[in-house]
């Protein structure tokens, strides 16, 4: 799949003519990379400076969290990234740093896009940052809900799981 067709299936990139879509697959940072399963793309805690778009594979996305039964941090799932989605937003968001780890459950393929290039890209042609933003307000909205149901309940809801405008 090219890097193009890539992006016109992401949540965030929906917006955007086939002009926008290449200026992003122009910019220098804009590459595909490859994780095998089980290992980590980013901890939390690390400067955030790619955002991800998931080409193949699935994406875990995990936080240490403490128990009201233990105060010791255990791994736990906080979401599923599928095809199409994103991930490493924060590379768009200051302060840049991620909170969740990200690991690869099966061989992913990503099309990594340096935070610093793309927000770059924003200033130069605004609509593109508007109509990225608005998207990721979106995602960002979806994945807080997630986590709130998490919080709530101790069970993360499959309604959830997969944001519905990704039609999947």
């Amino acid at each position: 799949m090219s890097a193009i067709e890539a992006l016109k299936r992401c949540e965030i990139f929906l917006g955007l003519d086939n002009d926008d879509l290449q200026k992003i697959v122009d910019l220098p940072s804009c590459q595909e990379k490859a994780y095998q399963p089980d290992e980590a793309i980013f901890h939390a805690g690390q400067p955030a400076e790619h955002l991800y778009v998931l080409i193949e594979g699935k994406v875990d996305l995990m936080a240490e969290v403490s128990t009201p039964s233990s105060k010791l941090l255990k791994p736990t799932l906080i979401t599923i990234i599928g095809k199409g989605s994103i991930f490493g937003w924060p590379a768009l968001v200051p302060p840049h740093s991620f909170s969740l780890t990200a690991i690869a459950k099966a061989p992913v393929q990503v099309l990594a896009i340096g935070g610093n290039d793309i927000r770059e890209l924003f200033k130069l042609h605004p609509h593109i940052g508007y109509e990225v933003t608005q998207s990721l307000l979106q995602v960002v909205a979806s994945r807080f809900r997630t986590i709130e149901q998490l919080l709530i309940t101790g069970k993360r809801s499959i309604l959830f799981q997969v944001p519905r405008w990704t039609g999947r």
